[in-house]
């Protein structure tokens, strides 16, 4: 804007007419003004001109502001173009992405279904597997201990209870199970003391006293030690006495004597009859006989007490009695119970049946 000014100003003074008096006008303001007066028109001219100089610069200078404005106009539209393009690429760019993540996540998840799909598949079948092997272990197992224990048996009865069971075919298979195991365990392999309690009624009496001495006499021929030791009221005056006199410590005393004695000199068979009869508090003395082996007075022993029933029991009774062996210990002990509960407390009983009623056999008419 100011080069043009100064053209404006080159031009009028280049004219000849006016060149010395403007040049004079600017340069010397001190002199007089009548030796430098311009004429009125001249001046107004060279006013005219300025003017119109100043007209045509500011009219320059409004176009080249509004070319700057045009200019900058336009690029803010092409930049406001190019923004909106960009953004517009940008997001087709982010929805191509998102759809491509769309994509891998959902074949992601596919190839994980299919691959837990199939470890469960896998699983299963492993599992499966592991529970028939199990099974056929556990059947083998049992196959075996099953006829493991008939061989057993077979062979045992062969030596032990084939002969006294013919003697006495209307005895029940549990009445020899029981005298064959208890035997077995306690005296030939020298276990826990064993007792077994017989029961038998008025009918069976003559049966019992028969049977009781054929056991205890072919047992001891198998042991092959002391000859077995009989505790009985019928055979001990003594005895006889303590028992009907009530005298529960000196009864307690001479069975305690009795069994001792025999046991420490090598026995290890024993009788102890007719215990309904003794004093309640007697009994207390097996708790230390019918203990487990540890805490046992003797172990290795095996002792048979006999039990009669003030009643006579009917058929249908001992047929199920005979075979089965719980109901017959619980019949026991409740007859057991109702005997000596008025002298002894529940608590006290209780554990001394687990001693003296844990193998209850019944005797049968022969």
């Amino acid at each position: 804007m100011s080069e043009d000014y100064m053209n404006g100003l080159k031009s009028l003074s280049s004219r000849p007419d006016i060149k010395n008096k403007s040049t004079t006008e600017i340069c010397s303001t001190s002199e007089d003004s009548d030796d430098n007066n311009l004429d009125a028109s001249d001046s107004i001219k060279i006013n005219k001109e300025i003017n119109n100089n100043q007209s045509l610069k500011a009219t320059n200078e409004t176009e080249e502001i509004n070319d700057s404005s045009s200019d900058e106009d336009h690029d803010d539209k092409i930049g406001k173009k190019d923004d909106s393009s960009i953004k517009s690429d940008h997001k087709n760019e982010n929805n191509q992405s998102v759809e491509k993540k769309t994509e891998d996540f959902q074949n992601n998840s596919l190839n994980l279904d299919m691959r837990e799909k199939k470890n469960n598949k896998n699983s299963t079948l492993i599992i499966s597997v592991i529970v028939l092997i199990a099974c056929i272990f556990c059947a083998s197992k049992f196959c075996f201990k099953l006829t493991k224990n008939k061989v057993e048996k077979k062979q045992f009865r062969m030596d032990l209870i084939d002969e006294l069971k013919n003697g006495f075919p209307s005895q029940s298979d549990w009445f020899w199970i029981n005298i064959e195991s208890s035997f077995k365990h306690s005296v030939l392999k020298s276990k826990d003391p064993s007792i077994v309690l017989i029961i038998y009624d008025e009918e069976t009496t003559d049966t019992y006293s028969k049977l009781s001495k054929e056991i205890l006499n072919y047992l001891s021929k198998i042991d092959k030690s002391k000859s077995h030791v009989v505790v009985s009221k019928k055979k001990e005056d003594d005895f006889k006495y303590f028992i009907e006199k009530n005298m529960p410590d000196e009864s307690k005393f001479y069975i305690d004597s009795k069994l001792s004695t025999h046991f420490k000199s090598g026995g290890k068979l024993a009788l102890v009859e007719d215990i309904h009869e003794f004093p309640a508090h007697s009994m207390v003395l097996f708790y230390a006989y019918g203990d487990e082996e540890k805490y046992a007075k003797f172990p290795g022993v095996l002792i048979f007490m006999s039990f009669k029933l003030n009643e006579k029991l009917d058929a249908q009774s001992k047929q199920i009695y005979s075979q089965s062996p719980k109901k017959l210990r619980e019949f026991a002990e409740n007859r057991m119970f109702n005997l000596w509960s008025k002298w002894i407390r529940e608590d006290q009983l209780r554990p001394l049946f687990t001693r003296i009623a844990n193998n209850v056999i019944l005797v049968n008419s022969e």
